[in-house]
């Protein structure tokens, strides 16, 4: 029983690895997303968190009892030979795109902190990433295992000592519910499915790490929940200073930067851990893809990935996201609601397969 909580922990981590990169801690994506719609923000926070968590349950479920060992088996018996074609294109250049977002988030970090040059900095990530990613799936899921209760960690306390110790208007939490738009519903599921392309690819690669089905599909509904608490979390301690104080490269470190010098150093290392991490997946899964695609090897490929996203990140983090997050948030939806449709179908063919062996042994059993 310990064993398939422990598993089922660590599947989580992984899980919310993936979706807790630059963009997400920074801030930036919580307030494009949810925090511009005020109360409708919240109501879409937990529309994502049941949607993550539906959607990891359903694909590690699916991983553990197909034996899949990657994303090809995964999106061709999903989507078809041709679609799935289609869907790989683009999964690969989210993939590629994702990676240079990273690059260029922590190396704003280096820029503005250390005044490193940003185009040396960005040299400088694409190499620590490169050496990571050189030591294949196993080092990739360690660090995404070690590094990731450390960032929930930084995230929620930091968040919660802003709203409770720091700021008495978190008593006046209703003066937040304000202005809600009714296109949070969709402003919710663009970012669950653009988030999604990177998850479903990191969790195609998780085979050898599920101990049990159970721990599988337990593991995507708590790393779901997870990111719908520290989600929920983030953009209460945003709406507080939303939008006099929240126009930075970075909000939530101009935020904690008001409170604590100290505290802003501590999260300038946690934002910049959630970027390495998101950065190495993104980057492994970039890699797997296109090696297996092309036949070049593995590392070879690892080499030429990390030069080519050198110049791509050159376009800066927040220019990044702005433009490419919400383009793939459409394609993404598109994928989601496929995965989803094939599952339910898949439950329904289930019971009526059970439905029909009752029905013939009652028929048996009469005879």
């Amino acid at each position: 029983m310990r064993g398939n909580f422990n598993n089922a922990v660590r599947i989580a981590c992984i899980y919310i690895s993936s979706v807790v990169g630059a963009g997400f801690a920074s801030g930036q994506e919580i307030i494009k997303f949810f925090t511009t719609y005020y109360e409708g923000g919240f109501y879409g926070i937990i529309l994502a968190g049941i949607i993550f968590a539906a959607i990891g349950g359903i694909v590690l479920d699916r991983v553990y009892i197909e034996r899949i060992s990657n994303y090809d088996d995964f999106i061709y018996p999903t989507f078809g030979r041709a679609m799935g074609e289609i869907v790989n294109t683009v999964v690969t250049l989210f993939m590629l795109s994702l990676f240079s977002i990273m690059i260029a988030g922590m190396s704003s970090i280096l820029h503005e902190k250390l005044a490193l040059s940003y185009h040396l900095s960005v040299v400088l990530m694409a190499g620590i990433c490169m050496l990571i990613i050189l030591g294949d799936i196993r080092r990739v899921t360690a660090v995404s295992s070690v590094i990731t209760p450390v960032l929930i960690a930084g995230i929620v306390l930091i968040g919660l000592y802003i709203i409770v110790f720091k700021d008495t208007s978190v008593f006046n939490i209703i003066s937040l519910l304000r202005d809600k738009s009714d296109t949070w519903f969709i402003s919710s599921l663009l970012y669950v499915s653009y988030n999604s392309i990177l998850s479903i690819v990191v969790l195609c690669n998780l085979l050898p790490y599920l101990k049990s089905r159970k721990s599988a599909k337990w593991g995507g509904i708590l790393g779901g929940l997870i990111l719908c608490l520290i989600t929920l979390i983030l953009n209460t301690t945003i709406n507080l200073f939303h939008p006099k104080f929240t126009t930075g490269e970075i909000p939530m470190l101009d935020i904690v930067e008001r409170y604590s010098r100290v505290l802003s150093h501590v999260y300038t290392l946690v934002l910049w851990l959630a970027m390495l991490v998101s950065a190495v997946n993104s980057g492994f899964c970039l890699v797997e893809r296109v090696s297996s695609k092309l036949n070049i090897n593995i590392k070879l490929m690892t080499v030429i990935a990390c030069i080519v996203v050198i110049p791509l990140s050159f376009v800066g983090f927040s220019g990044l996201i702005a433009s490419i997050y919400p383009l793939f948030g459409y394609i993404g939806l598109f994928m989601l609601s496929v995965i989803i449709f094939q599952w339910v179908r898949g439950q329904f063919s289930i019971k009526q397969k059970g439905k029909a062996i009752k029905k013939h042994k009652k028929i048996e059993e009469t005879n």
